[in-house]
């Protein structure tokens, strides 16, 4: 009878099922506890998150609707301003301070105008471009009224920066000119407008008077 031939591998195979299964033995159940204790913990946080999400969700919605109420039937200010306090951390919140500081602005209440503006965080996409340029002028607009022109050209400059909306830019490049004669630099005054119409050569006849040499 042949004598039957060790194979190392298979040796080192039984041996290590063999610890496997007194390993499981032992602690088969504390870890079967520990699996289901961890599984339990994710549902958990996966639960929490989406409660959250929905919750926020929920929040976002609710301001967005009171936000267009406001918009379209032309609120008072304190609407704005209870928006942005009720539904703090929106983005309809956000826009909230937008509106409130300008409507403070508009009122001629600079202090006000100012707080909220300062409040506001800039937002993405396009339409989030454009109220970041326009928050910028409005910052530029109360830094002229402060008579702080090198603040103002300074914001007016930004809100040209922050989108490619033509309408903001124009409005932007405007200001800014104007603000540059007032400080007796008509060449700069005169860049602005050229810096325009190279982008928008559709304005160009609108400000020919502007560039010429």
């Amino acid at each position: 009878m042949a004598n039957k031939v060790q194979n190392p591998e298979t040796d080192i195979m039984v041996e290590t099922k063999g610890k496997l299964e007194l390993f499981f033995d032992n602690y088969g159940n504390k870890v079967l506890k520990a699996l289901v204790g961890i599984t339990l913990v994710a549902v958990a946080i996966f639960v929490v998150v989406g409660i959250m999400n929905n919750s926020a969700e929920k929040k976002e919605n609710a301001a967005q609707a009171a936000l267009t109420v406001a918009l379209t039937t032309e609120a008072e200010v304190e609407a704005y301003v209870a928006i942005a306090n009720d539904y703090a951390g929106t983005k309809a919140a956000n826009t909230a301070v937008y509106m409130a500081g300008a409507e403070y602005l508009e009122a001629g209440d600079l202090e006000n105008a100012k707080a909220y503006l300062a409040k506001y965080e800039n937002a993405e996409g396009a339409a989030g471009e454009i109220i970041n340029a326009l928050v910028y002028t409005l910052r530029g607009d109360i830094a002229v009224e402060e008579n702080d022109l090198q603040s103002a050209a300074e914001l007016f400059t930004k809100a040209l920066e922050a989108s490619d909306d033509m309408y903001t830019a124009e409005a932007a490049t405007r200001k800014v000119a104007l603000v540059y004669a007032a400080m007796g630099d008509a060449q700069k005054a005169s860049e602005a407008y050229k810096a325009l119409v190279a982008k928008y050569p559709e304005l160009t006849i609108s400000y020919a008077k502007y560039i010429a040499e």
